[in-house]
Order: C-alpha cells, then sequence, then structure tokens
C-alpha cells in the first residue's frame, strides 16, 4: 500500500515536471502561469500594456532582480520590498533617470493584492496643466494628445507604443496643429499672413489673453498690427526660436519661450536684449543703434496702449544729428520728410506708402528726389549724395562740404 501511494506521488511529480519546461525566465519561463498577486495582468496584458515578459522582472532561476530591458529602461533601478509587496523605481511605473515620468499619483503599485493602475498612476493624467515637473510640458485644456503621440486620446493609449520605453513623438505641420495649445485656431488672417500667427497669443499656452502677461503682451501689435501699423508685421523669428515640432515647450507652466533675434532686430550691429525682471525688450527695431534721439527705445512689452510706438518713441521727430535739424527746419528749407525719404512719411506719422519701408533694418531714400544717393561710398558715415538737384555736387550726409550758398 504505501509503495502504490510512493509510485501516485512520483507520477504526479512526473506529469508536473512535464507541464513545466526548461525555458528561463528571459523566455517566458515555464508552461505554467502562476497567477499570483498581479502576475496575471502582467503575462496577459491590459487596455494600458502588452504582456509583459517573466525576464522583465525575474532572472533565470525566477529570482526578483526587475532588471529587464524595459524595466530597466532610461536608467531605471526597480526594488521589489517583500515587507510591503510594492514595487518601486521600475520604469514601467516610474520612468527613468533619462526618461523620467511626473504627476503619477501610484508609481509603487502594490503586488499582492494587486493595485488598480489606471492612467494617472505613473503620470500625470492628459488634459489642462499636463504637469509642471520635467517630464512633460504644459500644455492647454483640450489639446488631444494624437496631436503629439500617435495613436492615443486623453483616455486611451496606443498599446505597441505605450509602456515602450521610449518617448514617441509625432512632427505634425506646426502651421496647422499649434493653435491647438495657445492662440486661436478659428483666427481669420489678412491675406499674406502666414497661418502660424493663428497659434500666436492672445490666448497663450495656459488660456489667458490678458497683455498684462509677459505670454500674451504686446503679440497682436507685433504680429496683426492694424489699421495703425507703422511696420510691416514682425515674423515670429525676429524674436524666437521658430520650434521644428512640438516638443519644445516648459517644462514648467510658467517656462518662458526661448528667445532668438532675426536680421532685423539685429540690424545695425543692434544686441536685442529682454529683461524679463522690468519687462522691456531693446532692440534695432525701438532704435536702440540709431542714436536719433528716441524718448523710448526700452518699450514696456506688457504696455499695449499705442502710446510706445507712436513718432518720437524710437527717434526724434527729426532726428537731432544736424543735418537733419538744418534741411527739416521749421524756419527754412524745411523740408517734408518724403523729400529724402519714400513717400508716406511725415514728421508725425507713417502713411501706408512708407510702411513697407519703415522698422526694415535699412535707412531708405526717395530715389526720385535723390536717383544718385550711394550709401556703400566711401566717406565720413559713408552717405553721399551726387545729385545736382540740391548741391550741385558729391556731399556727405555727415560731415557735408556745401558749396557756395547752401546751409
Amino acid at each position: 500500500m504505501h509503495f502504490r501511494h510512493l509510485s501516485f506521488a512520483l507520477a504526479t511529480l512526473g506529469l508536473l515536471l512535464a507541464a513545466c519546461d526548461s525555458r528561463p525566465a528571459a523566455e517566458g519561463g515555464g508552461g505554467i502561469a502562476p497567477v499570483t498577486g498581479a502576475h496575471t495582468v502582467h503575462l496577459n496584458g491590459s487596455a494600458l500594456a502588452q504582456p509583459i515578459a517573466c525576464g522583465q522582472c525575474h532572472d533565470p532561476t525566477f529570482e526578483v532582480t526587475l532588471q529587464g530591458n524595459l524595466a530597466a529602461a532610461n536608467g531605471a533601478q526597480g526594488s521589489f520590498d517583500p515587507t510591503t509587496m510594492t514595487c518601486s523605481n521600475v520604469y514601467c511605473h516610474a520612468g527613468g533617470p533619462a526618461l523620467p515620468l511626473g504627476g503619477g499619483t501610484l508609481i509603487a503599485p502594490v503586488w499582492n493584492p494587486p493595485s488598480t493602475v489606471a492612467c494617472g498612476d505613473c503620470h500625470a493624467a492628459p488634459g489642462g496643466v499636463v504637469s509642471t515637473t520635467d517630464w512633460h510640458p504644459a500644455v492647454a485644456t483640450g489639446v488631444d494628445c494624437a496631436l503629439c503621440h500617435p495613436g492615443y486620446t486623453a483616455t486611451t493609449v496606443n498599446l505597441p507604443l505605450h509602456v515602450n520605453g521610449v518617448a514617441d513623438l509625432t512632427v505634425p505641420d506646426l502651421a496647422t496643429n499649434c493653435a491647438a495649445c495657445h492662440g486661436d485656431g478659428t483666427r481669420v488672417l489678412p491675406v499674406g499672413v502666414p497661418a502660424v500667427v493663428k497659434a500666436a497669443p492672445p490666448v497663450d499656452r495656459n488660456g489667458r489673453s490678458d497683455t498684462h502677461l509677459p505670454s500674451v503682451g504686446a503679440h497682436p501689435s507685433h504680429l496683426l498690427p492694424g489699421p495703425g501699423a507703422i511696420s510691416n508685421p514682425v515674423a515670429c523669428g525676429e524674436c524666437h526660436v521658430v520650434p521644428a515640432d512640438l516638443s519644445h515647450v516648459g517644462p514648467e507652466a510658467s517656462s518662458p519661450a526661448e528667445l532668438a533675434w532675426g536680421p532685423i532686430a539685429t540690424a545695425g550691429s543692434a544686441q536685442p536684449e529682454y529683461d524679463a525682471s522690468s519687462v522691456t525688450c531693446t532692440n534695432y527695431c525701438h532704435g536702440q543703434t540709431l542714436a536719433a534721439g528716441g524718448s523710448n527705445t526700452t518699450p514696456v512689452w506688457t504696455q499695449v496702449d499705442g502710446t510706445q510706438a507712436s513718432c518720437g518713441s524710437c527717434h526724434a521727430a527729426p532726428p537731432p544729428d544736424l543735418s537733419h535739424i538744418v534741411h527739416v527746419s521749421t524756419v527754412a528749407p524745411n523740408f517734408p520728410c518724403s523729400t529724402c525719404h519714400p513717400d508716406g512719411y511725415s514728421r508725425y506719422a507713417v502713411g501706408g506708402a512708407a510702411i513697407p519701408f519703415h522698422v526694415n533694418g535699412l535707412k531708405d531714400v526717395n530715389a526720385a528726389t535723390l536717383p544718385d544717393w550711394n550709401p556703400a561710398a566711401a566717406g565720413p558715415n559713408g552717405w553721399t549724395g551726387t545729385s545736382t538737384g540740391c548741391h550741385g555736387g558729391t556731399r556727405y550726409w555727415t560731415a557735408g562740404i556745401p558749396s557756395s550758398g547752401c546751409l
């Protein structure tokens, strides 16, 4: 009887052994799938992740190591606490140093009984300001995740790409998609204005439109100056880096845009600067290098009342150098600005014909009255006119050589 019991036990053990194969954990383990704790959800997958191989958490002898290529992705150093039955610092739930997550409410889930993992547990849930940590830029309320991450929505994931160790990003057409996070996608633009201007504030990326905020400020005045314009619209690239993809903002909700200065802002060897403490700008556009008596060459970005772009702000009207004063004297000869400069200029206004020439980085003259003006000529200041209309010969604008009878 005893012998028969031993035979039955050995047979049963043989069946159990036969049911297991010799594959190590990295290859899926034995043929008997464990059902304890969170084994089932890891091995079968879920709505948030595809099945995870045994070798992500176990070594070939099934010791818990959490050193699989996914569990340890991006430098994660996971650990398991047998007392609390929790996993910590594993990439799948908390990211890693090279790709940190942020804002998750359950980054150390319990293994047994298993925690229920949902969106928002491993990283902040999408919608509104996603996070103010270094894992993700802040985005506006209602932004569709698929704008940057293919196949995702605010409530569902793209299973083949989710929990895969990398951040999968699309590179959408910014001209049509930037307004999803800031600006106004329904904005009607004048003919010829680039579509990307729809994305400019107001509204900023946090849904605000108050011009007293640096994120809003004088954007409309520069990009869509309207009927009172004194120059052509200013290109975005004159002040900002124009992003090539949508991974450019943040990490903080208050992180400023990356400033860069274009050819007009830097014209005349100008050294543009933005002072965040005083919220002021200095650059060519506002007369930094003109040395022409402007009353306000460092305008306040958040003061949008029309007073900082009036004639006399960037340069005096007329500029205070001797040559201007002599020519535009109210006594004699009292030439109008358009005598020497393009049509449309007057002492206190920039008319429509002059707008293409104003704030363009150049000193344009009226070709009709000064056909021989040569800004590249050698001599004092390099400005000379050889027209016989005024002086009868070559005259330099600065340190001039007037003939007899000339002022």
